[in-house]
């Protein structure tokens, strides 16, 4: 305005090295060269949208290590894997119960395990006493293949001031003997007060009494696995423990877990709702004779709309990334912190790719969303706004 009206005289104006307004994709050239030719009005809605993708990643990555049926909360509970675990109390046999189980589908494998109380260096703790030392969740070193090895938890290693290789004494009904620790394990059992043993290893010490093994069972159609604990309830009733990879309570975490998924994105709505609407009616009144200008070159109020949506898409985009690498990087450090407080030593989330994206796909949508939204305010700005140039 002022090179039209001749008042430039000899002002030097200083370009700065910014990206060029190409034909192609108008409209986001655009909002590209007004995002960098003023970055510090949307730094904040950066960092809102890089931290509501880091903490709805969290929660998303701790979902999956769950999984759908909290296999993640049970695998690291239970010593070892299994189907259906069945443990007599009264005059049932298992082969009862194994021929039961073989009318509605195969056993692919079996093993026993007892959870009998032992002491380890005086202090008392539960004992995993195994048929197949195989199965336990080994998270270093080896597993208890002799008679005379054992295998710990991190909680009882660091409590003993013991690890891979060191000795302990593991006294029971019949006696103590000298074992070493041959690797640590995973199981959260008592707060992570337990340890592993063979069935050998325990003979030495120990009494064995036919109440004490718990069969555990591998079916060849896992899908089966609801209705054989149903039938198995059904016909032994009391006569029979029954117990799968799962405990009563599992239920509700899994559904408090959903529950603060809804909840969360509820929340993470809400929050780009007020701080779009917020920012974008300030950027809208702060360039208003800009926007004029561009509706006087021929943009269309369409077009400018969009474009103003482009930026807080491109914004918010950047903190998505920003949080999502965030989240992967830090989830696992800081959730494990949480989980050694129940006795879970070893959490790792392995989240799939819709889960890593699903975040900061919302957040960018909803930013773009919702500014596209506040921009309907572009169609009432009227030319008059150049008057005073």
């Amino acid at each position: 305005m002022k090179a039209i009206r001749g008042e430039m005289g000899n002002t030097v104006i200083k370009q700065k090295a910014i990206v060029p307004i190409r034909k192609n994709g108008l409209g986001f050239w655009l909002a590209l060269r007004q995002l960098l030719t003023g970055k510090r009005r949307y730094v904040g809605a950066c960092m809102v949208a890089m931290l509501l993708v880091f903490f709805a990643s969290l929660i998303g990555r701790v979902d999956a290590w769950l999984g759908p049926n909290g296999e993640g909360l049970m695998d690291a509970f239970n010593p070892a894997d299994l189907h259906i675990a069945a443990q007599p109390m009264g005059d049932t046999g298992m082969e009862e119960v194994e021929q039961t189980i073989r009318e509605y589908t195969d056993i692919t494998d079996r093993y026993m395990l007892a959870m009998p109380s032992v002491s380890v260096n005086i202090m008392d703790m539960t004992a995993n006493v195994i048929t197949q030392p195989d199965r336990f969740h080994m998270l270093s070193g080896n597993i208890c293949q002799r008679p005379n090895e054992v295998v710990l938890t991190e909680f009882v290693a660091a409590d003993l001031g013991v690890w891979v290789g060191d000795t302990v004494t593991v006294a029971s009904s019949l006696g103590s003997g000298e074992y070493k620790v041959s690797g640590i394990y995973q199981c959260a059992n008592d707060m992570g007060a337990n340890i592993g043993m063979n069935r050998e290893g325990y003979d030495l010490i120990g009494e064995e009494s036919p109440a004490m093994w718990c069969i555990h069972f591998f079916i060849e159609n896992p899908n089966l696995q609801p209705v054989m604990m149903q039938v198995l309830e059904d016909t032994y009733g009391g006569d029979v423990y029954l117990h799968e990879n799962s405990w009563p309570g599992l239920a509700g975490i899994l559904s408090a877990m959903q529950l603060l998924m809804i909840f969360l994105y509820v929340v993470v709505l809400l929050f780009i709702l007020v701080v779009t609407l917020l920012k974008a009616g300030k950027l809208i009144q702060a360039g208003q004779k800009d926007l004029g200008i561009y509706r006087t070159m021929g943009f269309s109020a369409g077009q400018l709309r969009c474009s103003f949506a482009l930026r807080f898409g491109v914004t918010a985009l950047l903190g998505s990334v920003l949080g999502t690498i965030f989240s992967a990087l830090l989830t696992d450090p800081l959730v494990a912190v949480l989980m050694r407080m129940e006795g879970i030593s070893d959490f790792s989330s392995q989240p799939g790719v819709g889960t890593v994206l699903l975040p900061g796909v919302v957040v960018i949508l909803l930013f773009t969303g919702f500014a596209w939204l506040a921009a309907r305010k572009i169609r009432l700005i009227s030319l008059s706004v150049l008057v005073s140039e």
